[in-house]
């Protein structure tokens, strides 16, 4: 998966090198703020918040930080107990435009996982870390809609932490959609849906472009 994702990067890289000028209609200087929901496997749903903060250095590049956290309640060793799951990431991202108004992005970095409310004689609420990597498309589809598509990989291993008695490795790809409306010229409202790590991820947020 890795090879494959690092493939389509440097082809669509290729694709989109252009002499177009950089694309105004896509901020990448914003702060969002929002509700997550997952699915659960041997916990009960997980629930949370997620904050991002995104900084443009030029018309090219961007550094890119988010904390996640999630709660649920956890079934190991025969006992019952609430986990709290944090999840940091900060990448630098590149992104180019494909058209007027839609752009390419890629993302790598460093992600780490912390865990909290450690059960007893089981495996739950360790920290594990290691690197990430994102890209998609970013665009507008109108003056009020904005959508994203993407896709990932996160290399440290989640089985532990979501059912460890069925599964040997945890899916460390991510793929999703974002759709994203224009509350005013800096305000807006977006809606996620994704498959994450921790599994069939949605949520919502709103964002502030700075």
């Amino acid at each position: 998966m890795k090879k494959t994702l690092i493939s389509t990067a440097v082809a669509l890289m290729a694709i989109t090198t252009t002499s177009a000028q950089a694309n105004d209609k896509i901020r990448y200087d914003y702060v969002d703020f929002g509700y997550i929901h997952s699915e659960g496997e041997l916990t009960s749903d997980k629930t949370g918040y997620k904050f991002n903060i995104s900084q443009a250095f030029d018309e090219t590049w961007y550094v890119a930080a988010s904390l996640q956290s999630q709660s649920a309640d956890v079934w190991a060793a025969g006992n019952k107990g609430n986990v709290t799951a944090k999840e940091y990431s900060m990448a630098l991202g590149f992104h180019v435009p494909t058209t007027r108004t839609d752009d390419f992005f890629m993302e790598a970095g460093y992600v780490k996982f912390d865990g909290d409310g450690i059960i007893d004689q089981s495996t739950y609420g360790n920290d594990e870390d290691g690197f990430l990597v994102n890209l998609g498309f970013r665009g507008r589809l109108s003056t009020n809609w904005e959508y994203k598509l993407f896709a990932g990989y996160k290399d440290f291993d989640y089985s532990e932490y979501v059912d460890e008695a069925n599964h040997e490795d945890s899916d460390s790809t991510t793929y999703g959609i974002e759709g994203r409306y224009y509350l005013s010229k800096n305000w807006s409202f977006g809606v996620k849906a994704s498959q994450e790590i921790t599994g069939l991820t949605s949520g919502f947020d709103f964002r502030y472009n700075l």
